[in-house]
C-alpha cells in the first residue's frame, strides 16, 4: 500500500482542506513568516489554516539560531500576536520553553 508507514510533510497551502491527528509545525519563528508586516492578514490566515488541520495535537517547534543566510538568528518578535493567541486560547503546554509548544485540542 503506498503511503503505509509514512510521514507526510507538506506546507500550509498544500495540507488546506486535510486533517490528520498530529500537525507539527516546523519553525514557528519570525523568519517563517518573512513578509508579515507587509501581509499581516494573509499570514495570520495562514497560521490558522496551519491550526485547524490537527485533530488532537499540534506541536510547534522554534529555534533561536538557524545556520542559513540572512535569518541566522531566530526570533519571535514579530509574529509575538501568535504566541499569544496561543496563550490566550489556554490550549497550550509548553514542554521546555526554549524549543517547543504542544497544543492539546
Amino acid at each position: 500500500m503506498i503511503g503505509k508507514n509514512t510521514v507526510p510533510i507538506m506546507t500550509i497551502h498544500k495540507s488546506k482542506g486535510l486533517e490528520y491527528k498530529t500537525i507539527i509545525f516546523l519553525g514557528l519563528e519570525d523568519a517563517a513568516f518573512f513578509r508579515f508586516t507587509d501581509q499581516r492578514e494573509e499570514d495570520t490566515a495562514a497560521f490558522f489554516v496551519a491550526l485547524s488541520r490537527a485533530k488532537n495535537t499540534l506541536h510547534f517547534t522554534f529555534s533561536k539560531v538557524r545556520p542559513f543566510g540572512r535569518f541566522s538568528n531566530q526570533d519571535r518578535k514579530i509574529i509575538a500576536d501568535f504566541y499569544q493567541a496561543l496563550h490566550d486560547s489556554g490550549v497550550v503546554e509548553s514542554k521546555n520553553h526554549a524549543t517547543s509548544l504542544e497544543v492539546i485540542m
